[in-house]
């Protein structure tokens, strides 16, 4: 079974990240993701990352877990968090035009 990298140990770049809060892991399963609160340049922030890519589901090495899935995004073969701008996080939770046009693609693609 593939291995991932677990949120709590996704601590690049090293100079950047700290603090690192995982709010949800969704595990080694393809179309899984996480997603955090860290501190980036510390600053607090949420972060999401895929936990495997669609390329590391055809690496016969890493479906078996003889190596672990690095996830996306990544930088040189570390894994790293995407961080999310406070204002779209504040527009989704708010239900702005951001939140809007996401809730009729999803009513759109059912």
């Amino acid at each position: 079974m593939a291995i991932h990298h677990p949120a709590n140990t996704v601590i690049s770049p090293q100079d950047c990240v700290s603090n690192v809060v995982p709010i949800y892991d969704g595990g080694p399963t393809h179309g899984e993701y996480s997603v955090a609160i860290l501190e980036w340049n510390g600053n607090p922030c949420v972060g999401i990352r895929w936990n495997i890519t669609e390329r590391e589901l055809n690496n016969p090495d890493k479906v078996s877990g003889r190596i672990i899935c690095v996830g996306e995004p990544n930088s040189r073969g570390y894994a790293t968090w995407f961080i999310l701008p406070d204002d779209f996080l504040r527009n989704l939770l708010s239900g702005g035009d951001i939140a809007s046009e996401i809730r009729n693609y999803l009513e759109r693609n059912e």
